[in-house]
Order: C-alpha cells, then structure tokens, then sequence
C-alpha cells in the first residue's frame, strides 16, 4: 500500500485503518494492537498503536466491541477506507488482463457477460454477486424497454463466511434468494451514473435488511445495451479486489468515457 499521499499524524492514523480493516477482513475477528503492531513491522510499539486506537474510536473509525477485545472498523470507518486510502484504478489494469484472459466478452449479450463476471469477482471475493438487464433491443421491436430478472451467483462463497453463523444475516440473505427484487431495484437507483462505480456501507443503504451488508455496483452500457452488476457481502468485503474488478470492467465494456474520479462514492 502506498501512503505517500498522506503527512503525519494523519499518515499514522489512516495506515493503522488499513491494518485493521486488512486484518479484520482477514480473520473476521477485532484486531489487537499487538497484531497491528506486526502487521506494519514494528514501526510503532503496541503502545503507541492504543493512542492510535483511541484517536480512532474518537474520530468514529473504530469501535472496541468489548472491554477485553481489539478494535474493528465501524461503517465510517470503512468508508474512510474507500475514499482516502485504497487506490482501486491502480489495479484497474491489472484486472482489465485478468477479466480478458478469463471471460469472452465479444461471446454472448451484455448480459450474458457480466453474468460470468459476476461468477468469477464472487467466487474471487466471497460475495454475492448480482447482475441485471436493464434494457436490451428485442428482437423484434427494437427499442423495447426490458426489466430482466436479477442473477444471483455465489451463493455457497457467501454462506462460508462466519457472519452467517449469525441468524439475523443469514434471514436476510434467505429472503434475498427468495425474492431479489427489492435489492435490484435499489441497485439500479444508487448505480444512478453508467460508468461510474458506487458503494454502499451499512447503514448507508436505504434498505434496512442491509445495514449489515455493504453492496457495490455499477452500470455499463455497451452499444444498445445496458446492464447492471453489483457485489453484496458483509462489510469486512474485500474492497481492493472488487472496486478494481468492477473498474476493470467499466473500462473493458463500457463505450462511454468515465469522468475522472479517485473516490468512490
């Protein structure tokens, strides 16, 4: 991770963010000093990484679930991480060759396309991947609008995670399979931008089942067609994986210029 756009003592605080945000994601579990102390070789003692710990609970970024546990990221705290420290266009390339090498993108409808990518940035990611037509020409009357049923893949990456040991989570995601419909039209609303990637955290989506959940799309038209793919998994989501996934497929598929943009909204 490069932090040289950052200058002490912010430069501090965000490079701890990122310990515990990739830590957590790692083990599912809060994240001590100790560890973060390891994890970004000793520059700073356990000591110092609880001031840090202290000024992170302050700012909102961090919370400690219970007196004797470490720390782990709140949904600001998350989005922090987004904006200010991962860089995803910087592996956008790096995707754009593995998408290429992986999927045909010139075999089959748009559609068809991001269906398979949705299976492969899943199966990479171990998060629900969605993707949905949103207008094709028929083949008949030209022009006619199409609402095409949500795909759903990945189901079995996702129940492998420990957050579905929780009752409440794995509700929500019975009733996503049951009925999908709510989770695609509000995907359709936030990918509001063709080209342009959006993310979603906790309680950031209007949609209250997923305040536990994070949900990142896009929309991408391609000649007469446009659809949608979104990625839904638990906040400890590999974001760096899936904002330069989708960002590779935005510059892959897309026909239109996306407006320059470092952050995610």
């Amino acid at each position: 991770m490069d932090f040289r756009y950052y200058e002490l003592p912010e430069d501090r605080q965000l490079r701890v963010l990122d310990s515990v945000i990739r830590l957590h994601t790692e083990r599912a579990e809060p994240v001590s000093s100790a560890a973060v102390s390891r994890d970004l070789d000793l520059c700073w003692s356990s000591a110092t990484i609880r001031n840090v710990f202290m000024e992170l609970e302050e700012l909102g970024w961090l919370i400690q679930p219970h007196r004797s546990a470490g720390r782990v990221p709140t949904d600001l705290g998350y989005r922090v991480y987004v904006e200010r420290v991962i860089r995803p266009t910087r592996d956008g390339k790096k995707w754009e060759r593995v998408l290429e090498s992986e999927l045909d993108f010139h075999d089959g409808s748009l559609s068809h396309v991001l269906d398979r990518a949705a299976h492969l940035i899943s199966r990479l990611s171990h998060a629900l991947g969605l993707s949905l037509l949103i207008f094709s020409p028929a083949p008949r009357e030209r022009g006619e609008t199409v609402d095409g049923r949500v795909q759903i893949t990945g189901v079995d990456e996702l129940l492998g995670l420990p957050e579905f040991e929780d009752p409440r989570k794995l509700r929500v995601l019975v009733h996503l399979l049951d009925d999908a419909a709510p989770v695609a039209r509000y995907l359709r609303e936030i990918v509001d931008t063709p080209g342009q990637v959006r993310v979603r955290i906790g309680e950031e989506n209007r949609l209250s089942d997923l305040d536990q959940f994070s949900l990142i799309g896009t929309r991408i038209d391609r000649s007469e067609e446009s659809a949608v793919m979104g990625l839904l998994g638990p906040k400890r989501m590999d974001y760096p994986l899936v904002l330069a996934s989708l960002e590779g497929l935005v510059e892959l598929l897309h026909d239109s210029d996306r407006p320059d943009n470092d952050s995610w909204s």
